[in-house]
This record gives structure tokens, C-alpha cells and sequence, in this order.
């Protein structure tokens, strides 16, 4: 699990730091910097799990299309360096993991990493490089500015026994940081029809708007009966008009569909509603998670009605901690819900921990802050409650005008 984790220049996080639970509860208003961070991790994650900085073909790093790092750098100033450091469970006073970025004459590159191996560290920069033996007698030296992190560029040694020692704490790196995904699903996306790839070894993935999550459903049924019938009935309690969930395949492809107590035939997914799609794809991703992962949630509130979102929190909850008979995975969730902020206030002490405040400023950038107790909890929502209801105030007096 991540502890603590700290970006510079990086987006809106001029200068951010934020302590990590098993679930952490983002609140702030739109633009005060919250994705920016679930952004930072996934970029960090990829970057330590097979994604060079600098691609061969176009020379950039790609987050998504049309957006590479002169886009994400803080104020759009490439001259600024990009920071990343990362505090595992394990770690006391320094970070176990630290990566450098900055933009130079062949474009972005890594300039500066380190790695702690027990009681030592692994320090690469312009001064030192990274060496290991290889089986062919001849030593590789691995120097800034580098175009990928080391986790990747010591992939083509993983079968070198020679090697292999060597470069082992590089390759545990990876594992322990896992992977980091940020979703913000769309029911749309999450009912469209979807073409299985018919390129041999492609591997299909389920994007950030839960596109895709009908064939990842369809294949977990047939290879792992138990936790598809888990999500199923997960669904089944949110919703009890749902009796299962099925599937449409016809040329077009694999759509998503429900058996109700409405309707004899199955019913497509376009035809349900937001909340059940939206629930499905989240019980899919939390029932499939493993321990490594970090998973970030965008307003996993949309979509319910405010009677149901004490349920989907504690199923967060549960799954963060372990409770719900599966490892814990480690969750990130934005959240813009007043319902959830009102019962929070009502029962403070049972989240304050797990609170964090996302304020943005110009000049300062994003700022990300705990609460001290659940005295200052109370406070800060039933502020942000009382901004929202002074919001809408005008709004509603003027509806009863002719």
C-alpha cells in the first residue's frame, strides 16, 4: 500500500502531499486539482510498468490522445521539472521510491531515480549510473538522462542469471507499486456494444468510462464462476428488480444485458437504468481488484439514488479494508455528493481519518490537507454544505417568479 505520496509540477499539484488510508475520501470543488492527482498516479504506474517516457516511434510519452508532458507540466512551463516520490506501508523517514523527469535537448527523460532495497538505496543521476553484469561478459550502464524508468529498461535482462541479482530490486519495485487506475464511468459507454479483438495476442482492457467491462463480465462467467455470481448478486441486492445479468452476442459484438422480473426476454443494458450499469461496472472492478492495485474512484455516487449511497460506501469501505471477503485494495474516491458529506457529519468519527481536502489556488496550485478530528470534519462540511445551499438559493426563489 501507498502511504504518502508527494508531485511536483505535475498539472495543477505545484507542490502536493498527501497521506494515503486504505480508502481515501477526496472533497473539493471541480478544478481544485482531484483528478490531477489520480492522474499522477496512473502516469507513475504506467511509467514503472512498461511505458517508456520517450516512445521509439513518436518520441513522447502519451497519456491520452493528443496529451503528452508539455501538456501535464505545471502551468505549461517544460522547464520545470516533473517530481514523483512515494512512501510505502514499510517506510519510516524517507521515500522508498523517488522519479525525476525533466525535458531536455531529445525531449522528456528521466534524470534522476531512487530505489530503496532494505537497508540501501539504489541513486542513479547525471553522476551515477545504474550497473549491472550481464551473461555476455559485458557490464550495461544505465545514465541520465534516461528514456525510461529503470523498471523498464532492465526488462530485456529479467532472464539473465547473471543479471538477475543484480537488477532484482528494480523488478520488486514494479511489484510493489502495482498498478493505479482512474475510472469515471459513463452508463453510455458501459451499455455500448463491443467487437472482441480479432488480432492474435491482443489483450483487451476496460477503459476509464467502463467501455469494455461486457466482455471482461462475459469471460469472468465462464473462467471464474464464483466471482461473476459475487458481482451478480451484488447488483441483485442494490436493485432487486434485477434477477441476473446476462448477455447479447450477436455480428456486432457483446452487449450487456439483465434478466428482470419485467420482462420475460433479457433486457439490453441502453434499456436499464444509470444506476444499475453504473453499479455493475463498479462491482466488477471492486470484486476483481487485487492487494497491488490503487484504484481511483470519480464520483462513484452518479448515477444512485441518495437512499442507496449509504450501501455504496460502506461496499467501498468494506472492500478497502478487506471486510467483504476478498483481499483489501487500496481505493481513491472523489466525491461531490452532499448526501454523503450529511452523513458523514452526522457520524464524523467514523470517516474524519479518511478525509481529505483538495483546495486550489493561483500562484500555490492544488493543496491537499487532512483533518485533525472530527470536530474540524463537522465544520468543514457543514461549510460546504451551506456554500451549496447558498448557491442554489437564488435559483430556486426566482422559480416561483412570472
Amino acid at each position: 500500500m501507498i502511504r504518502k505520496f508527494e508531485v511536483e509540477n505535475f498539472m495543477s499539484l505545484r507542490e502536493a502531499s498527501v497521506d494515503l488510508r486504505p480508502l481515501t475520501v477526496f472533497i473539493g470543488p471541480n478544478g481544485s486539482g482531484k483528478s490531477a492527482l489520480f492522474k499522477a498516479l496512473v502516469i507513475l504506474s504506467r511509467l514503472l510498468n512498461g511505458a517508456p517516457v520517450r516512445a521509439l516511434r513518436t518520441g513522447e510519452f502519451v497519456m491520452e490522445a493528443g496529451v503528452t508532458f508539455d501538456d501535464m507540466v505545471y502551468g505549461g512551463n517544460s522547464g520545470l521539472p516533473i517530481k514523483f516520490r512515494v512512501w510505502f506501508d514499510d517506510d519510516k523517514g524517507e521515500p522508498g521510491y523517488i522519479l525525476e523527469l525533466r525535458k531536455g535537448f531529445e525531449g522528456w527523460s528521466v534524470t534522476r531515480e531512487r530505489i530503496r532495497h532494505g537497508e540501501t538505496w539504489i541513486d542513479v543521476d547525471e553522476d551515477h549510473a545504474f550497473q549491472h553484469p550481464t551473461e555476455r561478459g559485458t557490464p550495461r550502464a544505465h545514465t541520465p538522462p534516461m528514456r525510461a524508468s529503470l523498471t523498464y529498461l532492465v526488462q530485456p535482462f529479467v532472464n539473465d542469471s547473471v543479471a538477475r541479482p543484480v537488477i532484482d530490486p528494480v523488478i520488486q519495485l514494479t511489484k510493489r507499486f502495482g498498478f493505479a487506475y482512474r475510472y469515471r464511468a459513463s452508463a453510455s459507454d458501459i451499455a455500448s456494444v463491443l467487437s472482441r479483438p480479432s488480432e492474435p495476442g491482443h489483450t483487451f482492457y476496460v477503459a476509464e468510462n467502463g467501455r469494455g467491462v461486457a466482455v471482461e463480465l462475459q469471460d469472468l462467467q465462464g473462467s471464474n464462476r464464483e466471482v461473476f455470481q459475487a458481482i451478480e448478486m451484488a447488483v441483485c441486492h442494490l436493485f432487486p428488480h434485477i434477477k441476473a445479468i446476462g448477455f447479447r452476442t450477436d455480428w456486432r459484438g457483446v452487449r450487456l444485458s439483465y434478466r428482470t422480473d419485467r420482462s420475460e426476454d433479457l433486457i439490453p443494458a441502453p434499456q436499464e437504468s444509470d444506476g444499475v450499469l453504473l453499479a455493475t461496472f463498479l462491482f466488477w472492478r471492486l470484486y476483481t481488484a487485487n492487494p497491488s492495485m490503487k484504484v481511483c474512484l470519480e464520483e462513484p455516487e452518479n448515477g444512485l439514488h441518495p437512499f442507496l449511497l449509504a450501501e455504496r460506501f460502506q461496499a467501498l469501505k468494506n472492500f478497502a479494508y478487506g471486510k467483504a471477503g476478498f483481499p483489501g485494495v487500496q481505493l481513491l474516491v472523489a466525491t461531490h455528493s452532499p448526501e454523503f458529506l450529511r452523513a458523514v457529519k452526522a457520524h464524523p468519527q467514523a470517516l474524519w481519518n479518511e478525509i481529505r481536502l483538495v483546495e486550489f489556488a493561483p500562484g500555490a496550485g492544488t493543496s491537499i490537507t487532512g483533518l485533525k478530528n472530527y470536530s474540524e470534519a463537522t465544520h468543514l462540511i457543514e461549510e460546504y454544505l451551506t456554500q451549496v445551499q447558498e448557491t442554489w438559493k437564488p435559483i430556486i426563489d426566482g422559480w416561483g417568479e412570472s
